[in-house]
């Protein structure tokens, strides 16, 4: 691996030109991939013959480990396959995570992976998920999306987990 640091991107880094610009050995996921090869198709082929740039995908294990933090921090139902595939490789590789997206920072917080945001912001704080109910007041799992009480549509909410 050599000393440069390991960026593992998802599709927000590479539509902010991380993997152009960071001079850190970038890897992705074939899920991401296909997500993003239609913008500079030319120059990502570039940077993965030059070997600036792998495309890897995770094992069974760490894909199943994401999974269930994002389960935990409610966030599973809105992330992709792109998504946990690219927390699961982050993961799998002890990389650092580039990325824009708030649901995939708050799972890479959990599983304590080191995330750098393109737009220099970044989270502030982890965050747990729930639906819940307007009308008769009760909560459920974040996957939910009627209540199975009333029957009424489901709203989300969250509580602070950690403050970074």
């Amino acid at each position: 691996m050599g000393s440069r640091e390991e960026l593992a991107l998802d599709a927000s880094a590479f539509y902010a030109g991380i993997a152009f610009l960071s001079g850190a050995k970038c890897v992705t996921t074939s899920a991401v991939f296909d997500e993003i090869k239609h913008v500079k198709a030319a120059a990502l082929d570039a940077l993965v013959h030059a070997g600036n740039l792998q495309v890897l995908d995770p094992d069974r294990k760490s894909i199943d480990a994401v999974a269930a933090a994002a389960k935990k921090t409610g966030d599973l139902a809105k992330l992709s396959a792109a998504d946990v595939s690219i927390l699961a490789l982050a993961l799998e590789r002890k990389a650092t995570l580039a990325s824009d997206d708030y649901a995939v920072a708050n799972v890479a917080a959990t599983l304590e992976i080191k995330t750098v945001a393109s737009s220099g912001k970044g989270i502030r704080e982890t965050r747990r998920y729930i639906a819940y109910c307007s009308a008769c007041g009760k909560a459920f799992s974040p996957e939910k999306l009627e209540c199975p009480l009333c029957g009424n549509k489901l709203k989300r909410r969250y509580k602070k987990i950690s403050t970074g």
